[in-house]
């Protein structure tokens, strides 16, 4: 059968209310085209044209391998950006595509895989289930239905997530081809459990799968579909892959800086729900990590920051001391876990503020100490100052004096020109223009964080 190529419309400006279906379509023409054999495995029903959240498909080790490359010429057939990778099995990769049209950021999710693994152990073999495949009347190759229906069986299973719906689709999926159903079932389950099985798929009726779904995942468990000796090789790729992700991390690092008044809170509220679905989780700190102290994670803010009188001279000196160990106990034993994890990290002003505005510590020490103190603890992937003119900025807080609000405007400015991961936004626009602006840096940093990583460029 001749296969169709959907890309359609123009992929330099394509429609922005259809990015979505633009980036689909200029998938499934590259995988038609680039690929010895590909499938979409699951959510295809309204597809290219609609689908819920990620795009999950197949293809053999050499295509699987060369993905990377595909994505990104994906990203630039389609005027996208290939922001995030993230390799979350062996034999999987999960692409993030990002487009901005206007205020309006769009992430779009295709998920390759070869051999079908879920949380370590294998399950389905790309060669058997792209052996399997056939095609879909909308012009694109899915699955086998019996192969589907065994592929989505142990998905719901592994994920400890059965619902009627689920349930309906397998049904479906199994009257399809009952009989090679049944053999793939044979391969996990026997005896009363396998039989179990035929009968709800039969049916329909899925009430014993509800009330002793771990009894059926246990027996899954036990019956993967690799030897001793490919378990042992898959290990060893495992822990290469588990020592990339500790070398490159996938998550992210961002702090936000600028004066009292320059818009921070909105500001990242608005990132942390727009780059949520990028990332496994979202975790926001005020200033420093407060590992040393009860409370850890916080959003909290400052409303006199310069309420109290300077410390003395050694109790600034220890301040920094604790400071220093704070950031690097909280790098350690937070920050970094979490972007090994995946997640995205968010500071509301930073150990860099201090040089501004030390007296939000109360420190009363030398200035020297401070910036070797700023120099020596670990820093943020990016560092966004916000800055406004000091009148925009008075009118908005007026906490501390309009001469204190110009001098640290200045001095955030100066300050940012020092630090390389530092880059400037115009806090004076509307806010939709300014969360415009911000979007768009986190996009372009993370678009070239990947490409390095994937040594693309």
């Amino acid at each position: 059968m001749v296969e169709k190529n959907l890309v359609e419309g123009s992929a330099e400006n394509p429609p922005p209310a259809d990015i979505r279906s633009v980036v689909a379509r200029s998938l499934l023409s590259r995988l038609t085209t680039e690929c010895k054999a590909y499938c979409i495995l699951t959510g295809y029903e309204q597809f290219p044209d609609s689908f819920d959240s990620d795009i999950d498909f197949m293809v053999d080790k050499n295509d699987f391998e060369r993905m990377p490359r595909i994505m990104d010429a994906i990203a630039d057939d389609t005027g996208t950006q290939l922001f995030q990778s993230v390799q979350h099995e062996i034999t999987a990769r999960a692409f993030l595509l990002v487009s901005q049209s206007g205020h309006e950021v769009t992430l779009i999710q295709p998920d390759s895989t070869n051999d079908y693994r879920h949380f370590g152990p294998l399950w389905l073999r790309a060669d058997e289930m792209l052996a399997s495949r056939r095609w879909h009347p909308k012009g694109f190759w899915i699955p086998g239905a019996a192969h589907e229906f065994i592929y989505y069986l142990i998905k719901r299973l592994s994920k400890r997530d059965f619902s009627p719906q689920h349930g309906v689709r397998l049904h479906g999926l199994y009257t399809e081809d009952p009989q090679t159903s049944d053999q793939l079932l044979a391969r996990f389950w026997s005896g009363s459990r396998r039989q179990a099985l035929i009968r709800m798929a039969a049916s329909g009726d899925w009430a014993e799968m509800f009330s002793s779904l771990e009894a059926f995942r246990s027996e899954l468990m036990n019956h993967d579909a690799e030897s001793v000796v490919q378990k042992i090789t898959s290990g060893g790729e495992g822990m290469h892959h588990f020592i990339d992700r500790v070398v490159h991390p996938t998550g992210g690092w961002i702090a936000f800086m600028g004066p009292d008044g320059c818009g921070k809170s909105s500001v990242i509220e608005t990132v942390s729900k727009t780059f949520a679905p990028a990332f496994r989780n979202v975790d926001r700190y005020h200033m420093q990590p407060k590992i040393l102290r009860k409370g850890g994670a916080s959003t909290g803010t400052v409303t006199d920051p310069h309420g109290l009188p300077p410390r003395g001279l050694l109790a600034s000196i220890l301040k920094i001391f604790y400071l220093v160990t704070d950031y690097w106990l909280g790098y350690l034993l937070r920050i970094r876990p979490a972007m090994i994890r995946t997640g995205l990290v968010i500071f509301d002003r930073y150990i860099y503020d201090l040089l501004v505005d030390s007296k939000r510590v109360r420190y009363g020490g030398p200035a020297w100490l401070l910036k070797l103190a700023a120099r020596i603890v670990p820093g943020p992937e990016l560092v966004i100052l916000l800055d406004a003119p000091p009148e925009v900025l008075w009118t908005r807080k007026q906490e501390v004096s309009f001469e204190e609000v110009a001098r640290q405007q200045q001095a955030y400015l100066q300050l940012a020109h020092q630090l390389p991961s530092a880059i400037i936004i115009d806090a004076a626009q509307p806010l939709p223009d300014v969360l415009h602006d911000v979007s768009e840096a986190v996009i372009a940093h993370f678009a070239r964080r990947t490409a390095a990583r994937l040594r693309l460029r």
